[in-house]
């Protein structure tokens, strides 16, 4: 049964636009901050980042799901369409578009072959947009954007629910977790960069 979380947060920092792109595509120490993240590795010769993430299911069984994303850093110029769409999520004061920079984490058409070794480990896929605009007063808008694919092997009681009503319990506590856990990342961020607004706009969403 293949369940989709999402989630969706904006934040604005007190930082540049070049020391925020740093931060944002430093997978180390953007993904250190997540709770459920357990170990990130490069493989340098495929150019993929893998991440192990681990949670707990309702009988605290753990769950463990692995990701391979390839990262890519997009320049915005000021004026572009994926600037003034970026500029525009947050209202007003992301008006004044003086460019940014796009960094996408996308999963690559095929991963490497590795031994899972447990019927509760899963290998998935994560999509994610980060496009920073730069503000004036050396301040950076923030727009992050999640989406993981899980692909689950339902095992008895499970199969003896019906698959729509399974899928959206799933997508819905899925999508909960993603959105915890993308306040508790800007929350971590917050205490190295400071940030104009102490409130994090942050929301997950089922498919």
């Amino acid at each position: 049964m293949e369940v989709v979380g999402k989630s969706k947060a904006h934040v604005v920092l007190e930082s540049c636009l070049h020391d925020s792109t740093d931060y944002f595509s430093d997978h180390h120490r953007i993904l250190k901050c997540n709770p459920y993240c357990k170990h990130i590795e490069y493989h340098a010769d495929l150019g993929l980042f893998q991440w192990t993430f681990e949670v707990d299911d309702p009988r605290n069984n753990p769950i463990v799901a692995i990701f391979f994303v390839r990262q890519h850093v997009e320049h915005l110029p000021p004026g572009s369409d994926l600037a003034m769409r970026c500029a525009s999520i947050n209202g007003k004061e992301d008006a004044t578009d003086l460019g940014g920079r796009m960094i996408r984490w996308k999963s690559p058409d095929a991963v490497p072959e590795i031994t899972t070794g447990s019927e509760n480990t899963f290998v998935g896929e994560a999509d994610a947009e980060i496009c920073l605009v730069h503000l004036p007063e050396n301040k950076t808008s923030v727009h992050f954007e999640t989406n993981i694919t899980l692909d689950f092997k339902l095992s008895f009681p499970l199969t003896l629910m019906p698959e729509m009503v399974l899928k959206f319990m799933t997508e819905t506590i899925m999508s909960q977790i993603m959105q915890q856990a993308t306040e508790s990342m800007l929350c971590k961020v917050q205490a190295d960069i400071c940030c104009s607004n102490p409130d994090i706009a942050a929301e997950g969403a089922s498919r």
